[in-house]
């Protein structure tokens, strides 16, 4: 789709003109959005567990591990607050309600795309943090 307008218009037509249906398209890929969200936060939960009772042996290996650990944690750490920031702060789509439907479909789709760009940021920062993170836990395995 060119743009959120066009995006509106072919949603509304794929449901018929059944502004509620429509409306809950929308709502669904929120749904999606929050979804992945909480599957990352809870990977950065493991991370953070893992090196609370590992943490310390993988330091002891070296330097490199050592900032490997310690640059992973905070880059999983960070992925996981811009995912709350910007994906789990609550806005509720019915507060946007307008009376023109595509005016209101618009906004919803400008919100999960904005929603997006934050997950988008936040994969790519949980992944560069696991990275490092495993190569940290690598040296402590072939040591």
């Amino acid at each position: 789709m060119s743009d959120e307008n066009d995006e509106a218009r072919a949603i509304l037509a794929l449901c018929d003109g059944d502004k509620l249906k429509a409306f809950e398209k929308v709502e669904a890929q929120l749904a999606v959005l929050v979804l992945r969200t909480q599957v990352m936060l809870s990977l950065s939960g493991i991370v953070i567990t893992v090196t609370g009772f590992s943490g310390r042996a993988i330091a002891d290996t070296g330097a490199l591990a050592r900032g490997c650990i310690a640059s992973g944690l905070t880059l999983v750490l960070a992925a996981a607050a811009c995912a709350m920031w910007g994906v789990l702060r609550l806005k509720w789509l019915t507060q946007m309600l307008r009376d023109d439907v595509l005016e209101t479909l618009r906004t919803a789709i400008q919100i999960r795309n904005h929603k997006s760009r934050f997950l988008r940021a936040a994969t790519a920062l949980f992944i560069a943090g696991f990275s490092l993170y495993v190569a940290a836990v690598a040296q402590l395995l072939v040591k």
